[in-house]
């Protein structure tokens, strides 16, 4: 029965993270998105957005601070209904690399 309250929010990339210290390539992460693209999943959640200044990214993969640009190459060009969704942790991260809603570039 469907049920359109309901949504579907997978998290593989970002609790993944947690094992690896966010440490996925693009292509894997792209591949994801695809796969849940087709499965009709709502929401993606891709990672977490981090201070750079309190992680090193010498230490952590790009999806410990999902920036921008690299979310883009993740999505560009693939047809979706699937939203992005990051975690953000309170004092872990810096309020100007949070844009408004409006001012993102990815759905």
């Amino acid at each position: 029965m469907f049920r359109e309250k309901i949504k579907v929010l997978d998290c593989t990339i970002r609790d993944g993270g947690l094992i690896n210290n966010h440490s996925f390539g693009h292509r894997f992460v792209r591949e994801v998105y695809k796969a849940l693209s087709e499965a009709g999943v709502d929401y993606m959640e891709i990672g977490y957005k981090n201070s750079k200044k309190l992680f090193s990214e010498s230490e952590f993969g790009t999806w410990k601070f999902c920036d921008d640009e690299d979310i883009e190459k993740i999505i560009n060009g693939i047809e979706s209904n699937t939203k992005i969704a990051i975690m953000v942790d309170v004092d872990r991260v810096d309020i100007e690399d949070v844009k408004p809603r409006k001012k993102a570039r990815y759905p």
